[in-house]
């Protein structure tokens, strides 16, 4: 699976650049100050100075332990519960969509992307698919971490983030119009949606007026389009619902066939998020490998691994134990017009289905040891989990 997060580009306004002014607002209280983009800080920082030594450590912030962050960004808190909390990961949730309803507040219009474009307040935001640079223009009021793009057989899919409203109240913000996912082709570098094919626009609201659909993580599965998704509900403390796993037919959608997208999988905040628990998309065959574990008493955990046939949606239990290896493999870093190779670490998973052996590439790495590895790796200290969950 290829898939990136996006590295942005921002047109100079002022002397200080973005990320000093989102860090003044509060750091990692606020959605635009984000690991991501803590990690690209520190990357360009490196590259700034000629420390060149730590190029492979760093690039795994952007790239491996993205998918790592992800868990708690995008899908669902490593604490459990349903609210949001400022010192911890926070969760994404349900697709349960129903009729739309105005909200009791009315949002100020912002405005358009094109007069943005025109006035010059505009953002890029890179992706390196497939050895190429992908570009999406994205206006200043957009959450540029928020951007997506995952290369697929059938092209590059993509989704800009919504405009939002109320930033200064964290319980409140909100999309102001509904995501959406379009299609692009390969070789075509500009992800702009008026050269793009429009997949799927999904519903504002979720089921009330002050309940609204959020999209997570995208991945590639063949002819499918998997993604994280669920719904939040605003008020003095944001409250989120159950994290579910659904899934887009591309061929049919890519076709012009009218389709909506199925859910796979509800999940709550205790699924998928111990030990080394990951969930791996096999391209080639339309299937997801599932594989959790669970507490043994022992201070251990057993683990528990599935296939899933997209398909025909039929599971098979894995006998035996599924293990991963981490690899390297060369990448790029944007910036402006020019581009940086280096290497980004991946890794892969290792498995056996009545006799053949298979490999394929970790789509995202949910449990919280991922983490901790990471960080220790990082900055040498090692994370006590049970002393986290205590402050959770």
């Amino acid at each position: 699976m290829k898939h990136r997060l996006s590295e942005d580009e921002t047109k100079v306004m002022t002397a200080k650049p973005e990320w000093y002014r989102e860090a003044g607002r509060g750091p990692f209280t606020e959605e635009g100050f984000t690991p991501q983009l803590m990690a690209r800080i520190e990357l360009a920082a490196e590259r700034r100075a000629g420390t060149e030594k730590a190029t492979s450590r760093r690039r795994i912030g952007i790239a491996g332990i993205a998918a790592v962050m992800l868990v708690g960004a995008l899908m669902w808190p490593l604490a459990g519960g349903g609210r949001e909390s400022g010192e911890g990961p926070q969760a994404i949730w349900n697709n349960k969509s129903g009729a739309a309803v105005q909200p009791s507040v009315p949002a100020a219009p912002s405005p358009s992307p094109a007069a943005q474009k025109r006035t010059g307040y505009y953002s890029k935001v890179n992706f390196e698919l497939g050895g190429l640079k992908y570009v999406m223009s994205l206006p200043m009021d957009r959450d540029k971490s928020s951007a997506q793009a995952v290369d697929t057989p059938l092209g590059i899919v993509w989704s800009p983030p919504p405009p939002k409203v109320d930033y200064l109240r964290p319980g409140y913000t909100r999309n102001t119009e509904p995501y959406t996912l379009y299609l692009t082709p390969k070789g075509h570098t500009e992800l702009s949606a008026e050269s793009a094919q429009r997949l799927y626009t999904f519903p504002l609201y979720a089921g009330g007026a002050q309940t609204y659909f959020a999209l997570g993580y995208l991945f590639s599965a063949g002819d499918y389009l998997v993604f994280t998704n669920g719904a939040y509900t605003v008020g003095e403390v944001k409250t989120r619902g159950p994290g579910k796993i659904s899934v887009l037919d591309l061929k049919k959608a890519s076709a012009g066939d009218v389709t909506a997208p199925s859910d796979l999988f509800t999940l709550n905040s205790s699924d998928y998020s111990l030990d080394h628990a990951f969930i791996a998309a096999d391209p080639d065959r339309n299937e997801l490998l599932l594989v959790d574990y669970k507490e043994a008493g022992n201070g251990g955990f057993i683990q528990h691994s599935k296939l899933y046939d997209i398909t025909t949606g039929k599971s098979d239990v894995l006998p035996e134990t599924v293990t991963t290896e981490k690899k390297k493999r060369p990448t790029k870093v944007h910036y402006g017009e020019l581009s940086i190779t280096t290497e980004e670490e991946y890794y892969v998973a290792h498995y056996e289905v009545n006799g053949e052996k298979r490999t394929v590439d970790i789509s995202i790495a949910t449990g919280e040891q991922w983490y901790y590895d990471w960080w220790y790796e990082e900055y040498g200290e090692k994370i006590d989990a049970s002393t986290i969950k205590k402050k959770l």
